[in-house]
């Protein structure tokens, strides 16, 4: 283990109390962008050891698997136990296979040719990293073959063949790889969104990070965030290099030549990215004829900060919960029969909720204009989600044969989102991140297994939705056998009340997407869970109108307060 936080969080406060700034500066150095509040990452790294001599193939193969948490010098100890042509074909982070915390390679069956020079073995998995370094859990019981040739070297046996990536353990996984956010903006250009991947922690992190962020964004939202970089950009030099805490990043003649808003919006987005990066404290960014500049102004805000209160229902009407009470919202119109599962929109000015059993969508506009029905279904309907623009989503519980979801935009019009993957399944909730970028949806097949899925939103020049990214959707929190209830925390993460198994209690969990859950301890009962920007402000209720509020790493009852259904803008 090697930590080489302290020097470096020194410099880094030092440098902060220098700045105190985190915007584009408009003085000092041109093309330089402070970098502050940056989380803490602790780097280590794992020294495997060789090839022993005599070692037979099975001894040979395992310790090629173990050795994949060692990466320095470009993983120099795995490729000592592969022939020297593999060795140069061999590709260590096209893509990672992470197994569960039970196992380890000690107690995985293997099989063995009769001439020892073939071996395969079955990996149980518990998520995978694909080509563009995004986390994907698998289903409970998920499994990979691996098939492995070998051959002699000078009287010791080498591995001549295997697949391309790493099989690691979850516990070398989180030791050897951690999470970025690349960041890229919103159509329009008014707020940044993460697109979280994963990195190897070493020296080259700076490169690798910049170098996928100038790919694009990933698959499954593709299409609906923007990237102010001209697409073809590429690092000239080709790596990135960070001395004295300031990351020197080179883009060849593609970036040159570009407005000055533009140049802002690419310093803007290159040291979001940066900044979650220890080692980094300021930004430079240059092309061939020379440094970018910064227009004058703010910087553009990474994601929508929500500040208001969450609604609920209490007493058959909607409520403000202020901390450990209820401020009733003033001139409400009466509300329809049984209301449920309230939503209130990002600006805070507009209501909605269903009623009859869930069946009817109702409508409130601001200073309590009117309780309009905009939309029904016989089937019952998913609670409403406001989206940035005021268009509010729902869906029929009950899907046809091609799946869709309905948005209701601010204007009264309808508009039918197709949802292929939607056909057939039973729709439990949706909601949409507070950037308006993202689609989160928690529905089950005909047998009863839960799933949910993240995609990309398609927008009209307007800003109306007109589709969802074609791509196949990034599923979720795959290991739970039940899933009650979602809400976004944030832009990169959803809180999720969920069970391993179907007859378990549902808890709160934390899911990044793109990265392993989290638990937040124990609720019993839950039935409704929201957040707005991180895990203190994740709030759940019971059937029984208990409330929960989490903070501090745990949970407090609101005593005296019998509600239902608590929801933040969005």
């Amino acid at each position: 283990m090697r930590d080489r936080q302290g020097l470096v969080a020194a410099l880094a406060a030092l440098l902060l109390v220098l700045s105190g700034c985190a915007a584009i500066p408009t003085e000092g150095e041109t093309g330089v962008i402070d970098v502050v509040d940056r989380p803490e990452r602790v780097q280590s790294e794992i020294e495997p050891e060789g090839p022993v001599e005599g070692a037979d193939p099975n001894a040979i193969v395992r310790g090629f698997l173990a050795a994949g948490a060692g990466y320095s010098d470009d993983f120099a100890v795995a490729r000592s136990f592969l022939t020297e042509d593999f060795s140069n074909e061999w590709d260590p982070q096209s893509s990672v296979v992470v197994m569960p915390s039970s196992a380890d390679f000690d107690t995985i069956t293997a099989e063995v040719s009769s001439d020892q020079q073939n071996i395969s073995m079955s990996l149980p998995v518990a998520a995978t990293l694909d080509a563009q370094r995004v986390y994907r859990e698998e289903r409970p019981g998920s499994e990979v073959d691996r098939a492995f040739s070998l051959r002699q070297v000078n009287g010791e046996w080498r591995i001549s063949s295997a697949p391309q990536g790493l099989v690691l353990t979850s516990s070398s996984f989180t030791s050897v790889y951690d999470s970025y956010p690349l960041y890229y903006y919103t159509p329009g250009f008014d707020y940044l969104v993460p697109d979280t991947r994963w990195f190897v922690r070493s020296p080259a992190a700076a490169t690798e990070v910049m170098t996928e962020l100038l790919a694009g964004p990933a698959d499954h939202v593709g299409g609906s965030v923007i990237s102010a970089v001209p697409d073809g950009t590429r690092l000239d030099p080709r790596s990135v290099t960070v001395s004295g805490g300031i990351a020197q990043v080179g883009l060849d003649e593609t970036a040159q030549g570009l407005d000055e808003e533009t140049n802002g919006r690419i310093l803007g987005q290159v040291s979001a990215t940066l900044r979650g990066l220890s080692s980094t404290n300021a930004v430079e960014v240059t092309t061939p004829t020379g440094a970018l500049n910064a227009p004058p102004g703010d910087s553009v805000p990474v994601g929508v900060r929500i500040d208001a209160r969450p609604v609920l229902i209490a007493g058959g009407t909607l409520a403000r919960l202020d901390e450990t009470r209820l401020d009733p919202i003033p001139g409400l119109p009466d509300l329809g029969d049984d209301p449920t599962d309230p939503a209130v929109s990002i600006d805070d000015s507009t209501y909605a909720y269903l009623a009859e059993g869930k069946t009817e969508l109702h409508r409130i506009l601001p200073d309590g204009e009117g309780d309009a029905v905009i939309h029904t279904d016989e089937d019952g309907l998913t609670g409403p989600s406001f989206d940035l623009h005021g268009s509010i989503w729902t869906a029929s519980r009950v899907q046809g044969d091609t799946g869709r979801v309905t948005v209701i935009l601010a204007s009264g019009d309808t508009v039918d989102v197709a949802v292929p993957w939607l056909g057939d399944r039973t729709v439990q909730a949706l909601r949409v991140s507070s950037d308006g970028t993202q689609l989160a949806v928690l529905s089950r097949n005909g047998g009863g297994t839960p799933r949910i899925d993240v995609v990309g939103i398609v927008r009209s020049a307007d800003g109306d939705p007109t589709g969802i990214v074609p791509a196949a959707p990034l599923r979720v929190g795959a290991r739970f056998d039940q899933i009650v209830d979602l809400s976004w925390a944030g832009s990169g993460e959803l809180a999720i009340l969920a069970a391993e198994s179907r007859s378990g209690d549902a808890q709160p969990y934390l899911a990044p997407v793109s990265g392993p859950t989290t638990s937040l301890g124990d609720v019993s009962g839950g039935s409704s869970i929201t957040a707005s920007t991180d895990a203190r402000s994740v709030r759940v209720s019971t059937e029984d109108g208990e409330l929960y509020s989490f903070g501090a790493d745990n949970w407090q009852k609101v005593v005296d307060l019998v509600v239902h259904d608590p929801a933040y803008p969005g």
